[in-house]
């Protein structure tokens, strides 16, 4: 090799480098396009596969996931419904209350009676007359509701043309009737006076309970003790109707019960038998009237129970249309109504309200459990005698029998969830309603699937301020495959895509594997072709750049040597742009730094202090441009905390006008029942100077109850002097401030001292602001974790000289994590809009002040065998002993 030129080496090497490596990966090429080929088929009939599996199992898990979101949407409906219609008849009630406190309020006589009682009247709905078809053995009406003809059916407007969707409305038949049944006065004896009555016309003695609506009212016993103002509410009272068939009465179903076909003389029952007997009830409403202070009588009101049925037997809980003219319970969709003690007293069917017997006066054989049917029957006692001691809600299980002994033989099947033990359903009411409240759940019952609700009716008068649950409430009963329709058709429409997308793929797919067999075959050509003229092409270059670096080498070579032979100023000719040029202008550009160092040096040498006093002058410059942006900086930093503690009072004056609203709401409700009052005397014209005298009164109490709330909270934010005060009397003055509106939140705050007495010096105003500040943080924590202890205590604790202020939350604590910051300027784990983070910071700031501090720390404390977390801030301050 060593006799070998430069210029054949080159040659050898670029064949080397270049020829053999390019035949190499030619083959290499060849091997791994046929590899390739191999893998693409499997691999793309793997991935078809793989991915048909994960789309389908994707998009499955996505469709029920769907379902279970629409079906708690639809869930979550249906109990809001129920919520509406118990509030509703709950404000219903109310009203009646108003209607018998103002009759106890004004002169009455015959012709009073009269008027109020023709001024009272409401529209129900009512349904057309029905007719069996003994063909389809079902009840028919020949009259089919009439829907409105709209004009067009797509939106006018193309804004509003995305899922645009109304629904005509039916033409409902409703007629007024009075709200009323009856309205009396009678004298502390119980004589009637005055009476107007659909019931019986006649003036009785009703303390006899012969004279009493069934004869099953007890009232007059209950209503002596009555002080002004007090109203006695009765049960639901009414004759119990009857019925020896469930569900739809046809003749085949009497012909297998061994009765005439004889709907009329059965219980109504909505479209399963449209032509039965209506439960007819009503309401007893009594309060006591007085004159100068005695009392003299009692005005009675005794509701028409058929206005009560109205909120449930017109509704239709899963229809397009959700009111109706009539019922149908067949198809499990209905809303019915119970009282406070779980006893029905409204459904689609009027045989299953629990009545009572005009014979005995007292309540009808409700339907009973197989099980507690078979010891009633053993007992040989009255039916009420033997309920009065007996179990109530007695191990309910949809594995317990209805007692079809009665409903064959009495027809007694009147609904009373204590004793109803084949219905587990009852207890689940009773637990939704136990603290007033509502919900669902749902059950298999009647072999389908059930969403079964409970709402609380608010109403708390008489005898039903005892009772969390009110009047009752109401519940709705939803098929659960009727509810989820929609979700359903999701899932369907999703699954019919998924198809005609797997058929498409699998196309696209057969496609793709043709194009690649075409396409590996055209590979394999022309990579033959261009690697044979790549191996030419390599080899002429390497003669030709052999030639070229050789050339151009032996021109550094003689311009090296010159240079080492001190000649400075000698440059090589630049002939081209390529590397080779690149090193010759490099070369060049060596030399002329080269010889430039040399000469620099020397004259550095020469002028070293002068750059040594011109560089520390530059640095003054510097550090003096430096100082003032510095200053600049912290003077931007001040006026952004001075916005933002703007911002910190602003939110706290935000704070104060929602406690005013708040607080002004209870005295503007009684001014306007005040008002309404004086507005229906006028229309009766019973007005009289006393009577406005009084209502001026009560307007100006109210009006100076809302000028002193003004006056507190006006006064919170006066600057006042350091002074001398009872910490007892601001602690008190801050709970009075926010009390009511945390209380609307469901927050209470407890408060404890010992000590009555003690006092501190400082900013009055300033310490409602920090307790204001830490307070509204505990409750804001206490809302956004609803947690299960929603209560602050505030403790104050006397320690030689010093005072200490706890407020504690049961919140869960502070993160370790950020205990130590909270007190940090703009340190806040609120969102942007909800905190500047200097509420904490502020607090510190203003204790300081007063030589006061403030700091934190967890704590945990057991409450019925449970323990709780919590933060306690401590506020410690000087005690003045003077």
């Amino acid at each position: 090799m060593k006799n070998i030129t430069i210029k054949a080496k080159l040659i050898l090497l670029f064949i080397l480098i270049k020829v053999i490596p390019l035949l190499l990966l030619a083959y290499i090429s060849y091997e791994g396009v046929m590899k390739l080929d191999e893998y693409l088929k499997n691999s793309t009939k793997y991935l078809y596969n793989q991915s048909k599996e994960i789309i389908l199992n994707t998009a499955n898990a996505s469709i029920d996931d769907s379902v279970k979101n629409l079906d708690k949407k639809s869930q979550l409906a249906i109990e809001r419904l129920s919520f509406e219609i118990a509030k509703n008849v709950a404000d219903f009630l109310y009203e009646r209350d108003k209607d018998i406190l103002f009759l106890s309020n004004i002169p009455l006589n015959k012709d009073i009676l009269k008027e109020f009682y023709k001024s009272k009247q409401r529209e129900i709905i009512v349904h057309e007359k029905y007719y069996y078809n003994e063909k389809k053995q079902r009840w028919e009406t020949k009259k089919e509701k009439e829907r409105i003809k709209p004009q067009e059916r797509k939106a006018q407007l193309k804004d509003n043309e995305k899922e645009f969707n109304y629904t005509d409305p039916l033409e409902l038949k409703r007629v007024k009737i009075p709200i009323y049944k009856e309205v009396s006065y009678f004298d502390i004896n119980g004589k009637e006076i005055y009476k107007v009555s659909q019931i019986n016309k006649q003036l009785l003695d009703i303390s006899q309970k012969k004279n009493t609506y069934v004869n099953s009212e007890d009232y007059f016993k209950k209503i002596k003790d009555l002080k002004k103002g007090q109203i006695y509410v009765s049960n639901v009272i009414g004759q119990s109707v009857k019925t020896n068939i469930i569900g739809t009465f046809t003749k085949n179903k009497a012909k297998k019960a061994n009765i005439a076909f004889e709907p009329q003389n059965h219980g109504y029952a909505g479209k399963e038998n449209p032509n039965g007997k209506r439960f007819e009830g009503i309401i007893r409403f009594v309060t006591p009237v007085y004159k100068e202070d005695k009392k003299v009588g009692y005005v009675s009101l005794a509701l028409d129970h058929e206005h009560i049925m109205q909120f449930t037997d017109t509704v239709n809980p899963v229809d397009k249309n959700p009111i109706q003219d009539i019922a149908d319970a067949s198809v499990g969709n209905y809303a019915f109504m119970w009282d406070y003690k779980g006893r029905n007293i409204s459904h689609p069917r009027d045989y299953s309200i629990v009545g009572y017997d005009p014979k005995t006066g007292e309540q009808a054989m409700p339907w009973l459990s197989e099980d507690v049917a078979k010891r009633y029957y053993a007992s040989k006692k009255d039916i009420n005698e033997f309920l009065k001691d007996y179990p109530k809600f007695e191990e309910q299980s949809l594995k317990k029998k209805p007692n079809m002994r009665q409903l064959i033989k009495d027809g007694n099947v009147g609904l009373d969830c204590r004793y109803l033990n084949f219905a587990p359903q009852c207890q689940g009411w009773m637990q939704l309603t136990q603290n007033g409240g509502y919900g669902s759940f749902i059950i298999y019952w009647s072999n389908i699937w059930k969403l079964s609700t409970a709402a609380t009716i608010p109403y708390y008068t008489g005898k039903y301020a005892n009772s969390k649950r009110g009047f009752g409430f109401v519940t709705i009963g939803a098929n659960v495959e009727e509810f989820h329709a929609a979700a359903n058709k999701t899932r369907n429409d999703v699954r019919k895509i998924l198809h005609e997308q797997t058929i498409n793929m699998k196309e696209i797919v057969d496609g793709n594997n043709f194009e690649i067999k075409s396409f590996i075959k055209s590979l394999i050509n022309e990579l033959t072709v261009i690697t044979f003229i790549m191996v030419v092409l390599v080899i002429a270059i390497a003669i030709w750049m052999s030639n070229y670096i050789l050339s151009k080498i032996d021109k550094l070579l003689v311009g090296t040597k010159r240079f080492a032979n001190n000649e400075l100023d000698y440059r090589i000719k630049e002939t081209s742009n390529d590397e080779i040029g690149k090193l010759e202008k490099s070369f060049n550009k060596m030399a002329s730094k080269i010889k430039n160092l040399i000469v620099e040096q020397n004259e550095l040498n020469e002028h070293l202090e002068e750059k040594v006093k011109e560089k520390t002058k530059e640095l003054t410059i510097i550090n003096a441009e430096l100082e003032n942006r510095v200053k600049q900086e912290v003077s931007n930093n001040r006026q952004k905390d001075m916005h933002l503690v703007q911002q910190s009072k602003m939110a706290n004056i935000g704070e104060m006008v929602s406690m005013i609203i708040h607080q002004w709401k209870q005295p503007l409700n009684a001014i306007s029942m005040i008002n309404s009052g004086i507005e229906l005397r006028l229309k009766l014209k019973q007005n009289d100077d006393d009577a406005l005298s009084k209502d001026n009164q009560s307007i100006k109490k109210q009006i100076n109850l809302m000028s002193n709330t003004m006056s507190d909270f006006r006064d919170f934010f006066k600057q006042k002097d350091k002074t001398i005060y009872k910490l007892d009397e601001v602690i008190h003055k801050t709970i009075n401030l926010i009390n009511d509106i945390y209380r609307s939140l469901g927050v209470s705050i407890n408060y404890n001292t010992i000590n009555k007495d003690l006092k501190t010096v400082g900013y009055e105003n300033e310490l409602i602001q920090v307790l204001l500040n830490v307070l509204n943080n505990a409750r804001d924590i206490i809302k956004e974790k609803n947690c299960e202890i929603k209560r602050i205590d505030i403790d104050v604790i006397s320690m030689g000289d010093d005072i200490i202020i706890e407020i504690k939350d049961y919140a869960g604590g502070i993160d370790k994590a950020i205990i130590e910051n909270i007190f940090e300027p703009y340190f806040t784990t609120k969102s942007d809009d909800k905190g500047t983070g200097l509420g904490l910071y502020m607090c510190k700031s203003i204790l300081n002040k007063v030589n006061a501090e403030i700091n934190v720390e967890n704590f945990s404390q057991t409450f019925d065998n449970k323990e709780y977390f919590g933060a306690n801030f401590k506020i410690i301050m000087q005690n003045y002993k003077g």
